[in-house]
């Protein structure tokens, strides 16, 4: 398992592009309602993802209610703080474990 985070959306597609791993965890933050680009980088990869995020974004303003990943996501997991990112590990791993 390899960790990255950048505030930068060009260093997030970066590090998609150049991956070798068999799926993503990703917490794209804002970039979720507004980074064509990182969904663009999420498809081009052809591997399987899971969006997370800390806060329950549905809880939030209402232009977070709205992913431009997660139609083309595994499945999205929100508001379970740091927790997010276990179940969203757990979450990748059955899916590489279904295909």
């Amino acid at each position: 398992m390899t960790c990255f985070q950048s505030n930068h959306e060009g260093a997030l597609v970066d590090r998609v592009q150049a991956s070798s791993a068999d799926g993503f965890v990703i917490n794209a933050a804002a970039y979720t309602h507004t980074s064509v680009a990182l969904r663009d980088a999420l498809l081009a990869s052809q591997r399987p993802f899971v969006e997370v995020h800390l806060s329950n974004v549905f809880a939030r303003e209402e232009f977070r209610h709205h992913s431009l990943l997660a139609d083309v996501a595994v499945g999205s997991i929100c508001g379970f703080g740091a927790n997010s990112y276990r179940l969203g590990l757990r979450a990748l791993v059955g899916a590489l474990d279904a295909r």
